[in-house]
């Protein structure tokens, strides 16, 4: 297989976006805070001669290539935030930001986009209508900011028919890309659960009620409702991810609070497991004669991928890789991203690019504080990025999409 023009010039790039990339890590921004990521993303895309607009639902950045005058036009997105973690990298490019990471792999999302713009400016000729360019603000602090963006026209003048986002994937091998076609993420939320009981002494426990054991029961009851209430086949989690109560080891707190992560495939069964978290609360509470108090902060609806699209990616992921390495994923991600947002306006592909290598020590999870990835890999992601836009617009000359009954789409424009 000859290396495509596509791989053969991101190659070319790639020190351009690994410069990007180790800039926006030394020095990452919380989502709706991303201003410096947004203007060295804005000035880039200007340099490049693209209708650009900023601002849009905060620090949105969107950029149009208008190559010929044609009614299509496909969007690619990139999301620019960082985590509110500590990096434990001993790397060059290390955050200089206590507590900020882009242990997220945004950084690396957003060298990519940049460079596929680039990639696209060159080979324009090429194109069968309009590619607009989408940075997107805050996917990592819900509600996201994808919302905005959508109420500012990101998906506007001109109308975008088609989005294409990827993420990268360590749970992928370094050199192949992924997709699952249909919904390829879950339906998340967040709780917060107060266990409220009566504060005392701790030498006489027997004239408060403990809210600290009221919190273990439901810790130990809540486990059981993922793993005796819910079939095994279908993706389900229920996690408890911080307790919180106390101020000091001789006295009963009035109160501990539980937060944590709900997650279905969709949100009819996302909101039937805050239900059972709500009952098995108050039956615990009940018990020991205090209170209890649920919030549960819905997040971002699942990730449909188009199937039409989802096998067009793959098609044009072979023009780049080796077919052996454009993988069918064959079940949801458990993660939550509201690129779902975009998906529900128009039809679109969120797609898998593997990092994980192994040979060179790039083998932990995202969220992880040793997070990394060979930059490598950013030249692989335009190239994928690049065919994908121009197969997507000679591919609409043909023919419309289908629609797909029971889908997150909903129709385009937004």
């Amino acid at each position: 297989m000859k290396p495509h023009r596509f791989l053969k010039e991101a190659g070319n790039l790639l020190n351009s976006m690994r410069e990007i990339r180790r800039d926006l890590h030394k020095h990452p921004e919380l989502g709706t805070q991303e201003m410096r990521t947004s203007r060295i993303v804005a000035d880039y895309l200007k340099h490049l001669g693209l209708d650009v607009r900023t601002n849009i639902g905060g620090y949105g950045v969107v950029a149009t290539l208008s190559a010929k005058e044609a009614e299509k036009c496909l969007a690619l997105r990139a999301d620019m935030d960082a985590l509110p973690m500590e990096e434990k990298n001993d790397v060059p490019y290390a955050s200089t930001r206590p507590g900020i990471a882009h242990c997220c792999g945004h950084d690396g999302h957003t060298a990519i986009l940049l460079g596929t713009a680039s990639l696209l400016c060159k080979f324009s000729d090429l194109l069968n209508g309009s590619v607009k360019f989408v940075f997107q603000p805050s996917e990592d602090t819900a509600p996201g900011g994808a919302i905005p963006m959508i109420a500012d026209g990101a998906l506007r003048k001109p109308d975008v028919d088609g989005i294409f986002s990827l993420h990268l994937n360590p749970d992928l091998p370094e050199g192949s890309a992924g997709v699952k076609s249909g919904f390829c993420t879950i339906s998340s939320a967040e709780f917060i659960l107060k266990m409220i009981g009566k504060g005392c002494h701790v030498a006489s426990p027997h004239e408060g009620v403990d809210p600290v054991i009221m919190a273990a029961m439901v810790i130990m009851a809540g486990q059981t409702i993922v793993s005796r209430k819910k079939n095994p086949l279908d993706p389900a989690i229920l996690s408890f991810c911080n307790v919180r109560g106390g101020t000091a080891s001789n006295i009963v707190p009035e109160e501990v609070t539980l937060t944590g992560s709900i997650r279905a495939l969709n949100p009819e069964k996302r909101e039937a497991l805050a239900n059972e978290l709500d009952q098995v609360a108050r039956g615990v509470a009940g018990t020991c004669g205090g209170t209890c108090r649920l919030t549960v902060k819905r997040e971002y609806p699942s990730v449909f991928n188009h199937p039409e699209l989802a096998a067009e990616f793959k098609d044009s992921a072979c023009k780049i890789l080796p077919a052996e390495n454009v993988i069918d994923i064959p079940s949801p991600s458990m993660t939550g991203e509201d690129v779902a947002y975009f998906h529900e306006k128009v039809p679109g592909v969120h797609w898998s690019l593997g990092t994980a290598n192994p040979a060179k020590g790039f083998t932990h999870p995202l969220h992880s504080p040793f997070f990394d990835f060979n930059e490598e890999a950013m030249a692989l992601g335009a190239a994928i990025h690049a065919s994908c836009a121009v197969d997507f617009l000679g591919n609409r000359q043909k023919g419309p999409l289908s629609l797909f009954e029971g889908s997150a789409f909903k129709g385009s424009g937004g």
